[in-house]
């Protein structure tokens, strides 16, 4: 019962300097909506990378859920619902800030964000953090991620977000298991509670073709009503074939269950 359209326009280069410094900048235009997605310019070495300007932050650099195997990423949910429909990161928005990640050691590596909103009439300033570590694992191997964030502003809006996960890549079968919490508000002005947890696999069939699943619950445990929380459940299977290189064909099947509990 409704068509959309979904347009970009990326431009984005990449220069290395005479000392052994790789400088990337990226300029992102959603073109439906006439806006700018992203605008940022990253600077990487042995150091790691600092990256500077509009874009989502170490939260979203480190961010897993099971959304991330399904290339089209659904989800439907009444207009005044506040329910997280996935179990991965919250609270990542292309604003305006400094970016750092550290280089890959043994595996380990980590990240930290800030961005300043700047005025204290807006108090919406952000922090966030993130790490991951890969291992071999058989043939394959495993990644654990971990992410946080917090988000200033009233004890009715003040947001915090959390989530961690596992990805375990088996040749042709990747793999993903994870977890996401966030509150919006703080001590008696706590509006929502909201957790999620979510599964996903995909296999590779050869040829161009895979295949994808996943399902996921979240709930918020303030929003209640006559002992029902707000809940979101939601299945999703997905079959990709590349018709040829850059050109996709998609069939995504959406199933979905939502209670609004106390949410009005």
């Amino acid at each position: 019962d409704s068509q959309t359209t979904n347009n970009e326009l990326t431009i984005k280069f990449t220069n290395k300097t005479d000392s052994g410094l790789t400088v990337t900048g990226v300029y992102d235009i959603d073109a439906d909506a006439s806006a700018i997605d992203e605008s940022h310019l990253s600077i990487s070495g042995g150091f790691g990378s600092l990256k500077l300007g509009s874009d989502v932050g170490a939260n979203d650099d480190f961010g897993i859920g099971e959304h991330d195997l399904i290339d089209e990423d659904l989800s439907v949910v009444q207009t005044s619902a506040s329910i997280i429909t996935n179990a991965g990161e919250t609270g990542a928005a292309d604003t305006t800030k400094i970016n750092y990640t550290t280089p890959v050691m043994g595996g380990f590596k980590a990240g930290y964000s800030i961005y300043d909103s700047g005025t204290a009439d807006a108090a919406t300033d952000q922090i966030a953090m993130g790490a991951s570590y890969t291992m071999p694992l058989g043939a394959g191997t495993m990644e654990v991620r971990y992410n946080k964030q917090t988000t200033d502003g009233t004890t009715a809006t003040e947001t915090e977000g959390s989530n961690y996960g596992v990805k375990v890549t088996m040749g042709a079968l990747t793999a993903i298991a994870a977890h996401g919490e966030s509150t919006i508000g703080s001590g008696t002005g706590q509006t929502d509670d909201r957790k999620a947890d979510g599964v996903a696999i995909k296999y590779d069939l050869g040829g161009g073709m895979t295949i994808a699943a996943s399902t996921m619950k979240g709930e918020d445990d303030k929003d209640l009503a006559s002992a029902q929380t707000e809940e979101y459940t939601a299945n999703i299977a997905e079959v990709a074939y590349t018709v040829a290189p850059g050109l996709t064909a998609k069939v995504t099947y959406l199933d979905y269950d939502y209670k609004a509990g106390g949410e009005t």
